[in-house]
């Protein structure tokens, strides 16, 4: 960097406006996030209350059942997918917002309040996302929001399975739970498959 981009005052403002407005659209992408993992909560929670109160008649329970879980389960996986994308958003904004800080960094190298910036490197997202305490890597996807909401479509699935099974009498109770607990630690692994391929890709990771 010359030292007339270093202490041109246009270009700070520039700077400076561009780090504002990358800040308040992370913000944007944590409230739409929270909003819809509420909805999210909301809807399958007032499923179960439901569902509850029909428990009693086992043919009103199995034809609820039928309609209310497929409607939640959907609900799940596009609130999931959409989950993936802010967070995706979310770290795009937050690797701009360090390359901007690293501009910062350059005016004033010995100050303390860039000291968590790391050498920008091939892995960008993976530095800037160390500035807010995450350790990056494939164990992390699990702590994600969208693996909150992953991990409840699976238990929604597999527990559809299991009431479909015992609806038809095809197997006996304990295969049925057994066949459903399959089938949604198979649906969770192929979401968290997803999310991972769509960071990666949308990262460029």
């Amino acid at each position: 960097m010359s030292d007339d981009q270093r202490l041109d005052p246009q270009l700070l403002t520039v700077l400076t406006t561009e780090h504002f407005v990358l800040q308040t659209a992370r913000g944007g992408t944590i409230g739409e996030a929270n909003g819809r993992a509420s909805i999210y909560l909301g809807a399958l929670s007032s499923a179960l209350i439901a569902l509850g109160f029909v428990a009693d008649q086992p043919d009103t329970f199995r034809a609820f059942a039928a309609v209310v879980l497929p409607a939640v389960l959907l609900l799940g996986w596009f609130t999931f997918m959409r989950m993936v994308q802010t967070t995706v958003e979310n770290v795009l904004y937050l690797t701009r917002i360090q390359r901007i800080r690293h501009w910062y960094q350059q005016l004033a190298p010995d100050a303390p309040w860039f000291a968590d910036l790391t050498p920008r490197v091939p892995g960008e997202a993976a530095s800037a996302l160390t500035t807010t305490g995450m350790r990056p890597g494939r164990l992390q996807m699990l702590f994600t929001a969208a693996a909150m909401v992953a991990a409840l479509n699976a238990i929604v699935l597999g527990t559809g399975v299991c009431l479909l099974l015992r609806a038809v009498e095809a197997v006996p109770l304990p295969g049925a739970v057994a066949i459903g607990v399959l089938v949604g630690a198979a649906a969770l692994l192929g979401e968290l498959v997803v999310q991972r391929r769509m960071l990666a890709r949308g990262v460029g990771e």
